[in-house]
């Protein structure tokens, strides 16, 4: 379960005063859910998925993911929580460009602890239509495709924990449909969580549960 309580996140913002980012009074999602994270533009969606990766460390508040306190981790902590737990599609996909894409899934499968076993990328590859690919250097895909092993990458992982932050926005309406296929199909197989921020409406429409963080409540 993700358990969060009295979440609040404060920056400074540079003329001597605080601007309040994020507020979440409670948040509880049942094992193995997944919930679409909306709100305007600098309401705090990709705020609240920092906290819950351990990317930030809030103000004040807690966040439980099962029975480990996210908010309570070390720094060094955070990182193997991260590494281990998390898989994390971005809005671009931030593939290293002078690596392969089998190197850029491999790379992220060794920080998380994990050999990858022959075949198992072109595996995973042909799951997303890109097979024959693992070969080619990531800055030499189109959008669509890098956002594919963008996919790819967070999932190597086997995260308990999948995250998405306007993983649409860059795509145009036929790569959005087919990644988000491809997000809600590994939920289901996985059994992980999954929590996607967006303001897309057809992402919108996919989920059976949205949080807005502007509100602060479900609706």
């Amino acid at each position: 379960m993700i358990t969060i309580n009295q979440l609040i996140c404060d920056f400074p913002d540079g003329g001597g005063r605080t601007l309040r980012a994020l507020s979440v009074p409670s948040f509880i999602l049942a094992d193995g859910g997944m919930a679409v994270i909306t709100g305007p533009s600098g309401s705090g969606k990709t705020t609240l998925l920092h906290c819950l990766s351990g990317l930030l460390t809030p103000t004040e508040g807690t966040v439980f993911i099962g029975d480990i306190c996210v908010t309570a981790l070390t720094p060094n902590e955070r990182c193997q929580f991260r590494s281990s737990r998390v898989g994390y599609v971005f809005q671009k996909p931030l593939l290293l460009p002078y690596l392969t894409v089998g190197e850029n899934i491999g790379l992220s499968a060794s920080l998380a602890g994990r050999t990858v076993k022959e075949g198992e990328i072109e595996d995973l590859l042909a799951r997303v239509g890109l097979s024959g690919l693992a070969g080619r250097r990531a800055d030499r895909l189109s959008g669509g495709q890098q956002q594919r092993v963008s996919f790819l990458r967070a999932i190597v992982r086997r995260p308990a924990v999948l995250l998405a932050d306007e993983p649409t926005a860059s795509l145009d309406e036929e790569n959005g449909r087919k990644l988000m296929d491809l997000m809600l199909a590994y939920q289901k197989e996985a059994g992980c969580f999954l929590l996607c921020a967006t303001h897309d409406t057809r992402v919108m429409d996919r989920f059976p549960v949205r949080y807005d963080v502007q509100k602060g409540a479900f609706l």
